[in-house]
């Protein structure tokens, strides 16, 4: 298990290399988007976050059959791990607060991330689709066989579940540096819940609820700017 094999070894570029080159990308164009004053291309953003998720959860469940390892695995759940779940959600879900303390309000009315907000039913169907895909694929790379591969090579899992960490939030460089600082808490805090929990299903659906809550939470503070850009733009209008 210690060697490090070719399919190990694409999955690990792919989650150390290209998905956070391609965030850092995302993240440039929807500033220039911004700075040139269109609209972001959010249908083509989210088809490829889809296909990135999709692809990465692809190459997790390859790497988890070489490795002998079980995604879906549920270990021995019982109600202590209902209960550490839900406690890990109430913890992810304190982040978005603290995540708004954060940032001042000049820096909120900044931030690229709400102009892809869900805004319509449409939308939000899609945007619930890629929580769901978001919590299976992204907790089965990170928190799952990313560890799983870097475990053997440091020796220890402590290193690996660090380095899987600062990989999810530079994945989420779409959101700004404030907000990858959170993702990174984020990601120990799901780590924590793999590990207490022995499965990595009760971090996938903690993972898939937060990102719910914190897409409503996004599409009404963008509400909220929005209204607040038409009274300003209503006030320096003469007469």
């Amino acid at each position: 298990m210690g060697n490090l094999n070719l399919v190990s070894f694409i999955f690990l570029v792919v989650l150390f290399v290209l998905l956070p080159r391609a965030a850092l990308r995302s993240a440039r164009q929807l500033r220039q988007a911004h700075v040139d004053g269109q609209a972001p291309p959010r249908l083509r953003m989210a088809l490829s976050t889809m296909f990135s998720l999709t692809v990465l959860w692809f190459l997790a469940a390859i790497n988890s059959a070489a490795y002998g390892k079980h995604l879906f695995s549920l270990g021995g759940l019982g109600l202590r791990e209902v209960g550490i779940g839900v406690i890990g959600f109430a913890l992810l879900l304190l982040t978005i607060p603290i995540s708004r303390a954060l940032r001042k309000p000049d820096e909120d009315r900044r931030r690229l991330i709400f102009s892809l907000a869900p805004r319509n039913a449409r939308e939000w169907v899609v945007y619930a689709l890629i929580a769901v895909m978001a919590g299976i694929a992204e907790e089965s790379a990170y928190r799952g066989v990313a560890v799983w591969i870097l475990t053997p090579i440091f020796g220890s899992p402590l290193p690996a579940m660090f380095l899987s960490a600062m990989a999810f939030g530079v994945a989420h460089a779409v959101q700004g540096a404030k907000a990858m600082a959170v993702v990174f808490f984020l990601a120990l805090i799901l780590q924590g819940l793999v590990w207490m929990t022995n499965t990595l299903v009760i971090a996938m659906v903690a993972h898939a609820a937060y990102d719910l809550v914190a897409g409503y939470v996004l599409s009404q503070r963008a509400r909220e700017l929005a209204a607040e850009r038409v009274e300003d733009s209503a006030a320096a209008t003469p007469g």
